[in-house]
């Protein structure tokens, strides 16, 4: 599990998940509350069904104002599948597997983020535990 996660506030503009998700390199971007209670979760996938990139010669960029015309709370799936720090890998790995699950969150009994595990984390472990 990554214990440092990025989240956006739900109510953000939309521009906020493309550069978090640029910024940190990631592709999976939970979505809190203001009480840091995870209440969606939006997927890089997510952000180019919504809006396709402009290909430059710098690479593919987004239009700001484009994406904030798009409200984060009607982009994101709200009430995502989640488990608790002290569900197994296997948990893990079976909700990922059967749920085709690119992360899931990982909250407290409240509801507030501690974490997350993404595919990159469940090959690792398997790299390091099973091979």
């Amino acid at each position: 599990m990554t214990r440092e996660v990025a989240s956006v506030h739900e109510d953000a503009p939309f521009s906020k998940v493309e550069q978090t998700f640029k910024l940190r390199h990631i592709r999976h971007l939970p979505v809190v509350d203001k009480n840091n209670k995870l209440v969606g979760i939006i997927s890089e996938r997510d952000l180019y069904r919504t809006v396709a990139p402009h290909k430059t010669e710098e690479g593919y960029l987004y239009d700001r104002s484009q994406l904030d015309e798009f409200i984060l709370k009607f982009v994101m799936t709200a009430n995502p599948f989640s488990l608790h720090p002290e569900n197994t890998v296997k948990d893990a790995l079976e909700a990922m597997a059967f749920r085709k699950y690119g992360c899931i969150p990982i909250t407290d009994a409240a509801g507030l983020m501690v974490g997350i595990v993404t595919r990159t984390d469940i090959l690792s472990y398997v790299a390091k535990n099973l091979i």
